[in-house]
């Protein structure tokens, strides 16, 4: 609770700062946004909608990402991005690959510019920065948009609904083995937080 007033404050006293520059309005209105957001959304009757292996996504290097591969295992899905203040999750995202891969388990990371223009750079910059700073390992789609939206944020609002879509970066989504959107954490829970860890488990 203390967390969220100090948040909450914040926002309002950055908000009359700049509430005279509208594409750092738009973006502190975004960020307002995620903090007001739930913190974690259990998705239920998605095994009726399109599984995630049914559609097709380009992966980081401009080919088709291989969903054959990715086929049965539990995936936990994160709009990412290299100059916002969640970044540092990519460290502990490549952490809960190495504790939960070799059962079955794959992090994605899905590269987005759409929240305070915090993915700036071409593919290759950016899967050169992840693997070299934060030493990732995991794979990655090409930079997708939720605005249009693209291919991945198309089906999580066919899966889900628009509803949740992300509200900034790092929101976090659980898939099941056979494909089905089940879960989703906002930016705010981390990767290894209690909470995700557990969803991971009941589904391996």
């Amino acid at each position: 609770m203390q967390r969220f007033l100090f948040f909450s404050s914040l926002f309002i006293i950055v908000y009359y700062l700049y509430k005279d520059k509208s594409e750092t309005m738009a973006t502190i209105l975004q960020f307002g946004k995620s903090l007001l957001s739930a913190k974690s959304t259990v998705i239920e009757g998605t095994a009726t909608k399109p599984a995630f292996f049914d559609r097709q996504f380009t992966d980081i290097k401009g080919g088709q990402l291989n969903t054959e591969e990715l086929k049965g295992k539990v995936i936990l899905l994160v709009n990412t991005a290299s100059e916002c203040g969640y970044t540092p999750q990519l460290v502990t995202l490549q952490q809960l690959q190495e504790k939960y891969g070799p059962r079955g388990f794959t992090v994605l990371g899905v590269p987005c510019n759409n929240f305070g223009g915090q993915e700036p750079g071409q593919e290759e910059q950016v899967c050169t920065l992840y693997e070299s700073k934060y030493k990732t390992a995991f794979p990655l789609t090409n930079k997708q948009d939720v605005k249009k939206p693209s291919e991945v944020f198309q089906w999580i609002i066919d899966a889900g609904g628009e509803k949740i879509l992300p509200k900034w970066n790092f929101h976090k989504y659980l898939i099941d083995r056979d494909g089905h959107l089940i879960h989703s954490w906002n930016s705010r829970v981390t990767p290894l937080d209690k909470e995700i860890t557990d969803a991971i488990e009941k589904v391996l």
